[in-house]
């Protein structure tokens, strides 16, 4: 019988939604997130007003040394598929996160949902929610709990690296470029012409 550890968990951001949308697809590279390799788009498509978007993470990670026994191949790279759903109309977005390697080993599950908060519009709520769980004879209980405190440990990292791909993009050249076009208002005309 598998061992399950879940975790629920509300943080906030202090940036607004739209900061927080406008990094989303450029959150990796950032020092909070070294365990990350690369990041690929393997689709998305645009359905009403929502994009929906799958992208394959590539983890750099180191098995514990009690694990390593089960695993012949403990190269350290690990496969995490996220899927997205953007929508900026609610303004939302939600990524469901599973891994795809060492499934045997064990799994993690999460679902996060970014929304603008309740008491402060320029600032972004994340609901976080996480299953963890092993099926492996005698150690399922050990091999949960050892990835979800690994997990939780993960999600003040995350929080910071949120908040250091912000304001990364805040200061850079294109975004001042783009706001002083927006201000000018000669993105309002601008058309996209085929080559």
């Amino acid at each position: 019988m598998p061992s399950l550890h879940a975790y629920f968990e509300e943080s906030t951001l202090k940036h607004s939604w739209d900061d927080i949308a406008r990094v989303f697809w450029n959150r990796y590279p950032n020092p909070f997130a070294k365990h990350i390799s690369s990041d690929d788009v393997l689709q998305r498509k645009v359905v009403g007003k929502k994009m929906f978007s799958t992208r394959l993470i590539v983890k750099n990670g180191v098995l514990p040394k009690w694990g390593e026994f089960m695993f012949k191949d403990t190269s350290g790279k690990y496969l995490v598929i996220e899927n997205s759903v953007v929508d900026p109309v609610k303004k939302t977005i939600t990524t469901y996160t599973r891994n795809v390697s060492l499934t045997s080993f064990s799994s993690l599950e999460e679902k996060c949902t970014y929304k603008p908060s309740a008491d402060n519009k320029g600032w972004t709520v994340c609901e976080r929610s996480a299953l963890s769980s092993s099926s492996v004879r005698l150690l399922a209980p050990q091999i949960a709990s050892f990835a979800m405190s690994r997990y939780r440990h993960s999600v003040v990292a995350t929080d910071r690296g949120w908040s250091f791909v912000v304001n990364k993009f805040e200061g850079s050249p294109i975004n001042s470029v783009l706001a002083a076009l927006a201000r000018s208002g000669v993105t309002k005309q601008a058309k996209f012409v085929r080559p």
